[in-house]
């Protein structure tokens, strides 16, 4: 154990040294040398304002009330309790609570969310709107902001932070304010703001599988400049299981990286500049894919697969997965007095390197290289109505510019999986997709009738595709086929809009009605042919309620939707990689309940469940695998019409209970916090082939905070219980593949704020 601790810290610090040395955020190290010095100089204070949402109390006599909510999800300030749209605001001390760390987690947190993921990319579904297919240039249904930067690329959306201010899920189509793939909702992560003086926090952590932590933040400066920095480290030296096939490791984060830096600089009364820069690293084989139990694979007999543990391998090719990212965002904010204006400025680049194996076995049938380059440039102009305006607006524009390619990317045939045809056993694909979109946008907000508010918003995208591509193949006698090229391009105009209109009954006590639709982009399967894919729409109803009870201590937030989903993607898997085709219509329709109570001095329960009633109502052309009249070992066409959406589970559940607990003579306090989440069945993939059972899940943590000096001990565990289910299972002809989630994990973190 020494030894591996030993090695370890040698490996980080190697590591560290070399990206901060590497020039690949320089201004970090600036952020440590300046920041002290900014402290000393402070000549004055900068009032507590958290980028664009905060926690402070209610207005309310009572020491027991909760905390008020203010969100930013209809792009200005705004009580939750106020907005007339379906969202939950996590602040960064629950999401900790509820035993979240990133992105790939939320579901802990969110009802009616939930996030499978295939090769380490999350891929969210919000009341059964989500992608199902992974692959180069593919976005999500639900929509990634940052700090107000849409992150387009996916395959890098599983973040990890340590210096949130709160966290937001809009649920519904945002096809107005964030019209950017927001089909299925929005997830708008914010971070803390830079703050005067200077202030931060460490902690350092040991958990099973020999998991080491590290997070860092300082922050610190004057009224007119100030700065920070946040570093976080994980690296799971011991996996959850086995290669058999060579006795390496797998399912292991070997290293999850990330530093993240804030500039926020205030020349002139009224004027606000952030720059933000980040960057991530990963290298991992969680996730790693399997053959699904004992199902039916072609390349291998039958029960081949029975005995091998939930967590190990037996593939020839040993999986590993890399990804390296950041960006780059500067955002002005300026007062005119009639309006504020925000211009907000974003470049972001990651590259990913894949290798899996596809048949799953130890025989060398096929195996993919995925390697990808994205890059991306935003754009937004943004005026704002001013604070108390009695007309409440919003309008922009916005540019996305952004390139995803392979850069190649290799597949690799053998045995039974080499065609007889064309005898190639190595197909080679180096395809870039271009897009280009532009769109402009408002939304006004007014009083029509006593404490009755009509919105009416609408957004209108032009966006322009293209792919150029050159492919070739390698056949058993090592003669070249090909190159073959291909050129295409497309162009979409989309409109889209939302109404609600509002209506206050008391100050406690709100309802709306709403209509909004949202679309997603198509595009081009760069791993396949480069086959285009039409955009998907949605047209969303929604009526809701919104109260608070009992001097502030009880809110209870509920809403009835019905959503008419037409031109859906969906995903098909081609020689080892996903594969996007349109032709189906759904309908989903179902309700949301969120209710938050101060039970006592220290109690506060948080409480979510979503039920989803939802359906195809048109799809006569679903790939079926394992009732296809010639038997399990091919692919057919057959109806779907009636089956259940994939990735939706028809009731799901969270309940989180924190209390707080102050020791006697000054000994701090302890804080207990149980939280559960509970899913009900779903299937995988329309055929609704294999279901995925119900479970629940148990998180929990105790937490010793000193009294005086910052000192703080967490005893964590997550999936206490020991649950044991696939978060992503991929049918193909050949063989069925899976990816688990995490056994139990349990560790201890020590802390230190100052």
């Amino acid at each position: 154990m020494n030894e591996l601790i030993v090695r370890h810290w040698r490996r980080c610090w190697a590591s560290i040294r070399f990206k901060f040395c590497s020039a690949a955020l320089p201004s970090i190290w600036v952020a440590i040398c300046v920041v002290p010095q900014l402290a000393l100089a402070q000549q004055a204070i900068l009032p507590g304002t958290q980028g664009a949402a905060q926690v402070s109390p209610a207005s309310s006599s009572s020491d027991n009330s909760l905390e008020e909510i203010v969100i930013v999800a209809e792009r200005r300030k705004e009580n939750l309790q106020d907005a007339p749209i379906t969202v939950t605001a996590v602040s960064a001390a629950a999401l900790e609570s509820a035993g979240v760390t990133g992105t790939t987690e939320l579901a802990n947190a969110i009802s009616g969310l939930s996030m499978p993921q295939s090769q380490g990319t999350p891929m969210p579904h919000i009341r059964g709107v989500g992608n199902t297919a992974l692959g180069t240039g593919i976005e999500n249904s639900v929509a990634l902001y940052v700090d107000g930067v849409y992150h387009g690329s996916a395959s890098f959306s599983a973040l990890t932070f340590n210096n949130i201010a709160q966290l937001e899920v809009a649920k519904g189509p945002q096809g107005t304010l964030f019209g950017r793939n927001a089909t299925g909702g929005l997830i708008q992560v914010l971070t803390l703001d830079p703050q005067p003086g200077f202030s931060g926090s460490a902690s350092l952590g040991y958990g099973n599988y020999n998991t080491i932590t590290e997070e860092a933040y300082v922050t610190g400066g004057s009224s007119t400049i100030a700065a920070d920095l946040a570093f976080q480290s994980s690296q799971q030296l011991t996996g959850w299981g086995t290669n058999v096939y060579n006795g390496d490791q797998v399912n292991r984060q070997a290293l999850d990286q990330s530093v993240r830096s804030k500039w926020l600089f205030n020349p002139l009364d009224g004027t606000t500049l952030r720059v933000i820069f980040d960057y991530a690293e990963n290298n991992s084989t969680t996730g790693a894919l399997r053959n699904y139990g004992d199902s039916p694979n072609i390349y291998y007999p039958k029960g081949y697969f029975a005995s091998l543990p939930t967590f190990d391998i037996d593939a020839n090719q040993q999986p590993y997965r890399n990804k390296k990212g950041g960006g780059v965002s500067v955002q002005l904010d300026q007062d005119l007095g009639f309006a504020s204006l925000v211009n907000t400025m974003a470049y972001r680049q990651d590259s990913i390197r894949n290798y899996i194996d596809i048949d799953t076995g130890p025989l060398p049938v096929i195996s993919v290289l995925t390697q990808s380059a994205d890059t991306q440039a935003t754009e937004e102009l943004q005026l704002l109505s001013p604070t108390g305006s009695s007309w409440k607006w919003a309008t922009g524009l916005y540019y996305y510019h952004a390139t995803a390619g392979n850069v190649p990317g290799y597949t690799n045939f053998g045995g039974a999986a080499v065609n007889p045809r064309t005898n190639i056993t190595m197909s080679t694909n180096n395809s870039t997709e271009t897009t280009n979109s532009i769109a402009a946008y408002g939304q006004v907000t007014k009083e029509v009738l006593p404490h009755t508010d009509l919105t009416v918003g609408a957004r209108f995208t032009n966006e322009e595709r293209s792919v150029d591509s050159v492919s070739s193949g390698l056949t058993r006698n090592l003669t070249t086929t090909g190159p073959n090229y291909i050129n295409q391009s497309s162009t979409t105009n989309v409109p889209t809009w939302r109404v609600a209109l509002e209506h206050k009954f008391t100050d406690d006590v709100m309802a709306y009605i709403s209509d909004s639709r949202g679309f997603k982009s198509g595009g081009y399967n760069l791993s396949n042919g480069d086959a285009a894919y039409s955009p998907e729409k949605l047209a969303a109803y929604e009526a809701g309620l919104k109260t608070e009870f009992l001097s502030h201590r009880l809110t209870v937030n509920s809403s009835l939707f019905y959503y008419d989903y037409k031109n859906i993607q969906v995903s098909r898997f081609v020689n080892g990689q996903s594969l996007i085709y349109n032709g189906a219509a759904a309908t989903s329709f179902g309700m949301d309940l969120d209710v938050t109570a101060r039970v006592g001095a220290g109690l506060t329960v948080r409480a979510g469940v979503e039920l989803v009633r939802d359906y195809f109502t048109s799809f006569s052309n679903a790939d079926y695998f394992l009732t296809c009249p010639s038997g399990p070992n091919g692919v057919c066409s057959l109806s779907a019409t009636g089956n259940q959406l994939p990735q939706t589970p028809t009731a799901t559940g969270t309940l989180n209970v924190d209390y707080r607990q102050p020791l006697a003579q000054d000994a701090g306090a302890l804080t207990y916090t149980l939280n559960t989440v509970i899913n009900s069945s779903s299937f995988y993939a329309p055929n609704n082939e294999l279901r995925q059972p119900g479970y629940g899940l148990l998180n929990g943590s105790i937490l010793w905070t000193s009294a005086q000096d910052g000192w703080t001990v967490r005893l964590w565990g997550k999936n206490l219980t020991d649950k044991i289910y696939a978060y992503g299972v991929n049918q193909s002809p050949g063989a069925i593949a899976a990816s688990y989630a995490a056994p139990r994990t349990y560790g201890i973190t020590l802390g230190k704020k100052f």
